[in-house]
Order: structure tokens, then sequence, then C-alpha cells
């Protein structure tokens, strides 16, 4: 499979509608500090799972606070 993009999974976030502003985004810094909520960042990871093909287990999640995080993790698990 193709590797996964930083700019693929800003385009998860702006089809699942958690951030207000996606362009003003920054890859290295904590989704939560960029107002995704919990409950977000949970229907945000489901839709990543089912968009790239691959399963996050609960004890993944934490590693997963970045859009850089989650594309490494992605393209590592395909």
């Amino acid at each position: 499979m193709a590797k996964v993009t930083e700019e693929q999974i800003i385009d998860e976030i702006r089809k699942a509608n958690v951030v207000k502003d996606v362009d003003a985004l920054e890859n290295d810094k904590s989704l939560s500090e960029q107002g995704v909520d919990s409950l977000d960042f949970s229907s945000l990871l489901f839709n990543i799972e089912e968009k790239f093909g691959v399963v996050i287990p609960d004890e993944d999640i934490d590693e997963l606070q970045t859009i850089t995080q989650i594309t490494t993790y992605v393209n590592a698990k395909n």
C-alpha cells in the first residue's frame, strides 16, 4: 500500500469536522491542544482505521497525539 501522507490525515480531520480551522493545524502539536476533544478524537481514529485499513488498539492511542505521529503509526501498520 502507498505511504499515507500528513495531508491525507488532515483530509480525514477535515471530513470529521472536529476543528474549526483545519488549515491552521500544526502537524507536530497535539490535536487536543488544537481543539480536538476526546470524543471527536476517538471518532477521528475510527475513521482513520476504516479509511486506511489499520487497527489501532486502545493501548496505542496515547502515542497518537499529533498528525505526524498518526501518519507514522499508520504507515508502520501498512
